[in-house]
């Protein structure tokens, strides 16, 4: 793995299979530098993580069990991530899924949205 580019999990295990049974989640609401700042400090050191990140077109749509949108396939971070290299990863995500499905850009500076579900857990792959 590198801190200097995303890794994706099928890079190290080619066929996709794992499973946890222990499934973490946190919320972005910002998706910046500083938010995967504060992200990436809660994680255990010496600890591989694989996670996804889902967009929340709007935090009150999706209280109301509306569905989101999966912005990548599975990557792997370390707590020495790079962050500008995660949120950017995170916001480029994001502004495809808004051009691919025709959301309205003027949404992304309201206050009830839009966000990200991070879904993570540990693996152990070396």
């Amino acid at each position: 793995m590198s801190i200097n580019k995303v890794t994706y999990l099928h890079q190290f295990i080619p066929n996709n299979m794992w499973t946890s049974d222990n499934n973490l989640i946190s919320r972005f609401y910002f998706n910046d530098t500083l938010e995967v700042t504060r992200f990436l400090n809660t994680l255990k050191i010496d600890t591989t993580y694989v996670v996804t990140f889902e967009f929340v077109y709007s935090w009150l749509l999706y209280e109301e069990d509306s569905p989101v949108i999966l912005l990548s396939k599975p990557i792997l971070i370390t707590k020495n991530s790079n962050p500008e290299i995660v949120a950017k990863f995170i916001m480029e995500r994001i502004t495809l899924a808004c051009e691919s499905y025709y959301l309205e850009c003027d949404m992304m500076d309201k206050l009830e949205g839009p966000g990200v579900i991070v879904k993570y857990t540990e693996i152990s792959i070396f």
